[in-house]
Formats: structure tokens, sequence, C-alpha cells
């Protein structure tokens, strides 16, 4: 390792996410972007042109800010109770540091960090999140779960989530692993997994009526930080639809070879879209 004086922290630490091609490992127990806005628009960036993005941040449910702002950079965070830790790595590079992502910590604090110089280092960093990261205080219960979503078909298991929580009449169709097709809440959605970025699109039908007041009821009812929406007109025939996109890229194109991680996060997403567009539909 290479010792990292106080103002070669932040110039290393935006090459490893620049230099992110594949993946980007973030681990700072406090996040506070908001006078750091060149290191979100670096965030935002590898978010947007696939990387995919792991961040740890600390739980602390008397003060949600780092969970905010993580979710903000349209990134879900991974929380972890009592972090301390801080480091930042992509598939090639990384840095120990006491450098958290605050702005104040890069413009006011003395801070101190290392640069790994071996792909051996590297490797003891990814031994160490797998050991005390991933994850924590939920031992056999996580297991058994994860367990659970490897075995089961995702449409079957996104069925069940939607009846409990949202339509315990919705019906889905499984289109070649990557489409979902569902009725739900008196509404069709669909859910794909498009493009070679991987990018999960949910889309709601609405009615040309519905659609046009879209632009003066989209900031009530469409509020989710991980999704960007857009009005999607039909033509030739084609229904009016919502568009939600996620931010970040998933890790594969077919639904059941997602992580456990993954496929929890994409049943809140998937619920939440539903029943936003219909909250949408009913806002007369």
């Amino acid at each position: 390792m290479k010792i990292l004086l106080p103002h070669k922290i932040s110039g290393a630490l935006f090459d490893i996410i620049h230099e992110a091609r594949q993946e980007l490992v973030l681990v700072s127990p406090y996040v506070d972007l908001t006078h750091w806005k060149q290191l979100a628009t670096a965030l935002t960036a590898a978010r947007d042109r696939g990387v995919r993005i792991t961040f740890y941040t600390r739980h602390d449910p008397g003060k949600p800010t780092s969970k905010e702002q993580v979710e903000a950079l349209g990134i879900t965070p991974q929380l972890v109770p009592w972090l301390h830790a801080k480091f930042y790595f992509n598939e090639t590079n990384g840095i120990i540091t006491s450098l958290n992502l605050l702005g104040s910590s890069n413009s006011n604090s003395i801070e101190i960090g290392s640069q790994l110089e071996t792909a051996e280092e590297l490797e003891v960093l990814r031994h160490f999140v797998k050991q005390y990261l991933v994850p924590q205080g939920l031992g056999k219960k996580v297991r058994k779960e994860d367990k659970y979503l490897n075995e089961q078909e995702f449409d079957q298991t996104l069925s069940d989530y939607l009846e409990e929580f949202v339509d315990d009449s919705c019906r889905l169709t499984n289109s070649s692993g990557k489409s979902i097709s569902i009725q739900a809440l008196s509404n069709s959605f669909t859910v794909d997994i498009d493009g070679p970025k991987h990018q999960l699109i949910l889309e709601g039908v609405v009615s040309g009526r519905e659609a046009d007041r879209y632009n003066a009821k989209r900031t009530k009812h469409f509020t989710a930080p991980a999704l960007r929406y857009e009005l999607q007109r039909g033509n030739h025939g084609y229904y009016d639809v919502i568009q939600a996109t996620l931010a970040q890229p998933l890790s594969t194109s077919k639904f059941n070879k997602l992580t456990p991680a993954e496929k929890k996060h994409l049943c809140t997403v998937i619920a939440d879209f539903l029943t936003a567009v219909r909250a949408f539909k009913d806002d007369y």
C-alpha cells in the first residue's frame, strides 16, 4: 500500500469512480453530498454508463440522511449497523481512508488514506466486504430467504408479494424471462429488462384524458428517487403509458438470474409503481 496525504485523497477517489467500468463499491458510514456536487455528478455518471454500484452506509434509523442521500442518486443503499469503516474500490483499484463521503470531510477535515497497489490487496478488501458487510445481523433467516428467492421463479415471487401488499387478485404473465405483464388494481402494467445495460423499465397504461393531466400531477405521485419517469404517448392504436426506468442497472437481463437482494428490491419498486399509477389515475 502507498500512503495518501490529505490533498491526494479526493483525487484518488475520483479516479476510482471515473475508471470504473464494471463495478464500484463504496463504503461510507455517513453521506451528504449537498455541498459536494462534483462527487454526486461523478457517481451519477458511473451509474448511467452501466457500472454496478454497491453502496454501504450506516444503518441509523434516527438519522436517515445518509440513506436518503444515496437513494437520491438513484442507488439503493445497503444498510449496515455500527458501520465505521471507509473504503472505495472498482474492479482494478481501491483506497482505504478516513474520508467519509461528506462535503465537510472533503473541505475541512484532515484525512489520511492508503492506495491499494496489488490485486492481492484488492482481494483482501473484497473478502472483508463478504465477511463483515454482506449481510449482517440476520443469520439463518437471511440465508433461508435467499435460498427461497434463488429457487423460486421471480414472477411467482413477485406475484406473492403483490397479492400480499397491493392486490390479492393480481395476475402475472411471464414472457421470455425478461418481460412480465401484470393485471392489477384494475389496470395493465408491464415490467421489462431492456438493452445491453440491463435497464428495468416499468409501464402503466393511462387513458388519453389521464395523460393530459400528467404534467400537472406528476410531482405529487411519481416521487421515487430511484426511478426516472416520463409520459409515452401512444400512436397508431397503442395506449398512452407512464414509463419509469430504474436508474441503477441490474446485474443481468433475466429476472431469474438476479441476486436475492435485487429481487427483493424489485418487488418493492414494482409495487410502489403500481400503487403510484393507480393513485394518479384516481386523482381527478
